[in-house]
């Protein structure tokens, strides 16, 4: 890993996909390859962006000198779900010249990964959650409702991003994908580093 007085020369690296895409996965790749990385903070990062959204603050104030990459940008209880990646308009006003990178992969297999992904804190899974903020027993709805906002959020992200070089979409499959990020950055990066962690 770099001398901490090397951090502030690193880039901000956005990875914006949603969670159950390899985010574990690709916050450990960073991290590994000397990039001080948060992920998800059991709920916190995504809060504090909303926080400081609201309160005219940078969004990612309060983690932004001590971390350069950040991942799984979700909060969620059993009445509200906060997906932040989708301030990703706000992220590229407050932090110029940062990278983003859409991590996606297979919408069933997604939609299959999450659906059953337990979450501790709540004694369920994330089906079970998603079920009781829209107040329905129709496991269907939820997953339709998941699937709708997925599709919508990167098509909104590819036509945001269409002519930014900063910008990276990948398939948690690819082979290439830690070549690919090295590109991307224009930092040799070790795919060594490179595996998936959590998968299911």
């Amino acid at each position: 890993m770099p001398p901490a007085e090397h951090y502030a020369d690193l880039p901000f690296i956005f990875i914006i996909g949603f969670n159950k895409t390899a985010t574990t996965s690709l916050h450990t790749f960073f991290a590994s390859n000397g990039f001080p990385s948060v992920h998800w903070d059991r709920g916190k990062l995504a809060r504090r962006m909303v926080e400081n959204c609201l309160d005219d603050r940078p969004i990612l104030d309060g983690y932004d000198q001590e971390f350069r990459v950040f991942s799984d940008m979700q909060a969620q209880s059993s009445r509200i779900r906060i997906e932040a990646n989708q301030y990703f308009r706000v992220l590229d006003r407050d932090y110029p010249g940062a990278y983003f990178i859409l991590n996606t992969r297979d919408l069933d297999k997604w939609i299959s990964s999450r659906s059953s992904d337990f979450v501790t804190p709540h004694g369920a899974t994330n089906l079970e959650l998603e079920m009781r903020r829209l107040g329905s027993t129709d496991r269907q709805e939820a997953v339709q409702l998941w699937a709708r906002e997925r599709n919508t959020f990167e098509a909104e992200v590819r036509r945001y991003f269409r002519h930014n070089p900063k910008f990276l979409e990948i398939d948690i499959t690819d082979p290439d994908l830690p070549h690919r990020i090295s590109r991307l950055i224009g930092r040799t990066m070790d795919a060594e580093h490179w595996k998936h962690i959590r998968t299911n």
